[in-house]
C-alpha cells in the first residue's frame, strides 16, 4: 500500500520540491510580464512625451501663422484707409 505524504518524509519532501520548482517558474513568468509592462510603460511615456512635443510646436506654428494673418489683415485695412483718406484729399 502506498504511503501518503504526511506519512513519508521522504515522498514529502519531493512534492514539496516540485511545488518549489513551480512556484518558482511562475514568479519567474509573472517577473518577465512585469518587465515586459515596464519596458512597454516606458515606451508609452516616450511616446506621449513626442506627442505632446509635437502638438505644442504646432500650436506654437498656428499661434504665429494666425499672429501674421491679424497683422496682414490690419496692414491691408490700414492701406485700405489711408488709400481712402487720400483719395478723399485728392477729390
Amino acid at each position: 500500500m502506498a504511503k501518503t505524504e504526511a506519512e513519508d518524509l521522504n515522498l514529502h519532501v519531493q512534492l514539496c520540491t516540485e511545488r518549489y520548482n513551480a512556484l518558482e517558474e511562475k514568479i519567474h513568468a509573472v517577473e518577465s510580464r512585469i518587465a515586459k509592462l515596464e519596458s512597454a510603460v516606458a515606451d508609452l511615456k516616450v511616446q506621449t512625451a513626442t506627442g505632446f512635443a509635437e502638438i505644442r510646436l504646432l500650436l506654437e506654428r498656428q499661434n504665429s501663422s494666425k499672429q501674421v494673418q491679424v497683422i496682414a489683415t490690419f496692414g491691408t485695412i490700414i492701406t485700405a484707409v489711408l488709400a481712402f483718406v487720400g483719395y478723399l484729399i485728392i477729390h
